[in-house]
């Protein structure tokens, strides 16, 4: 069972009650550009179950078929706690080589972009990981049944949630056993002595007997994200710019065998005649780009709202068509990125705005036979959003042009 989703709305409300502590005791973590960038890197990572593109289960069921592998008893307690340490640590190796390897880096990338370190960090979740399961391919060749490697592994990343935070410092002597806040916090620090260092997901006594522990140090602070500023909130280039980067040098360099090695070694590593217009660098502005606060507000609660459309989808599978699901889905994405824009400032967000409320209106109005499989409360549901939102993305638009039009009276 994946009991990350059963705990998606106790993820939500502990960032709720992280943000007004933090408010209360005046030591706020929390930016609302970075905030949305981060939860909408996590609405991303779930859209692969409507597109059906997981690959992971396909691949092991097909070999556990062919080889015979007998499936071990689900009911045992101790197959259980085994498969929960065995997976930690094949974790541990899956989240080194993440680090280490391009390849895999251009996905786990996206869970290292936020300049901000919070409980919404960890919901910054990769949508392009189709690479890392194979990691876990001896626990399903040593027969232990798909439900139970689910279960645990969902377990040990429900875990790894509450470790996204500024607030707690240390906890004694399970620092040196488990993975804590401040142990966590070294991982995620662009600082040079802190990279890739503490990989473990459940577990700090992997890094400790594989060598890549490191204590955070009070006497240099943890400064976060990634070394290549991403400068961006748009969730499509957070999720593919590494993946395109690395394309480009493996087209671009000459020889052969620089192609291969630019996948298959570290983030930092070029070929000689692909080297970077620009070095890396840990020590940079936050990517904090001024707009109005009604943009700020307009885009989290639109934020919320396709997030509520995104979960809808997977329910009404068997209502709906294909075809339907797959163009709301891909206007859910238009969405995420049209807000992106807006929190980036771009000129063009306000046109883009306009054509993804436009679409949605004139989709409801004069396609009416595509909403079939869509009851009608939430088809003018629907149509009453899209005008509210377009009533009011017009009437702030007139309020402010009338506001700097109307000169001032000496």
């Amino acid at each position: 069972m994946n009991y990350i989703k059963i705990a998606v709305p106790f993820f939500i409300l502990l960032i709720a009650i992280e943000f007004i502590y933090g408010w209360l005791r005046k030591r706020n973590t929390y930016r609302v550009n970075d905030t949305i960038g981060s939860l909408q890197m996590g609405v991303v990572s779930q859209t692969k179950g409507v597109l059906r593109l997981g690959v992971s289960g396909l691949v092991f069921g097909y070999l556990v078929e062919l080889l015979g592998v007998r499936q071990l008893p689900a009911n045992s307690v101790l197959l259980w706690v085994v498969t929960f340490i065995v997976y930690d640590c094949l974790y541990y190796w899956k989240h080194r080589y993440g680090h280490q390897w391009r390849i895999m880096w251009a996905s786990h990338a996206a869970h290292h972009q936020s300049e901000e370190y919070n409980l919404s960090t960890a919901l910054r979740q990769t949508g392009t990981d189709y690479i890392g399961f194979v990691f876990y391919l001896p626990l399903y060749l040593a027969g232990v049944p798909v439900e139970v490697i689910i279960s645990v592994g969902s377990l040990n990343l429900i875990y790894q949630f509450w470790v996204h935070t500024e607030h707690v410092r240390r906890i004694g002597f399970l620092e040196w056993i488990l993975v804590t806040p401040s142990n966590h916090r070294v991982h995620h620090a662009r600082n040079p002595e802190y990279i890739d260092k503490n990989y473990g997901g459940f577990f700090i006594i992997w890094d400790r007997l594989f060598g890549t522990f490191k204590d955070e140090q009070t006497e240099q602070p943890c400064v976060y994200g990634v070394t290549n500023q991403l400068g961006s909130f748009n969730p499509l280039w957070a999720n593919f710019h590494v993946w395109y980067d690395t394309f480009l040098i493996s087209i671009k360099t000459k020889k052969w065998s620089d192609k291969v090695k630019v996948w298959f070694k570290g983030p930092g590593w070029y070929p000689q005649d692909s080297q970077p217009s620009k070095a890396a660098q840990w020590q940079y502005p936050s990517f904090d780009p001024v707009i109005s606060n009604f943009y700020k507000g307009y885009s989290f609660v639109q934020f919320w709202i396709i997030t509520l459309i995104t979960l809808w989808l997977p329910s009404t599978q068997e209502a709906i068509s294909r075809d339907f699901m797959l163009i709301v889905f891909f206007w859910c994405i238009f969405s995420l990125y049209v807000q992106g824009t807006f929190l980036e400032g771009k000129r063009y967000a306000k046109k883009l705005e306009g054509v993804r409320i436009g679409s949605l209106i004139v989709g409801i109005i004069l396609a009416p036979e595509f909403w079939s499989g869509v009851s009608a409360e939430l088809t003018n549901s629907a149509l009453i959003y899209a005008v509210a939102s377009l009533v009011l993305f017009l009437s702030y638009e007139l309020y402010a042009n009338r506001k700097t039009t109307i000169p001032a009276r000496g």
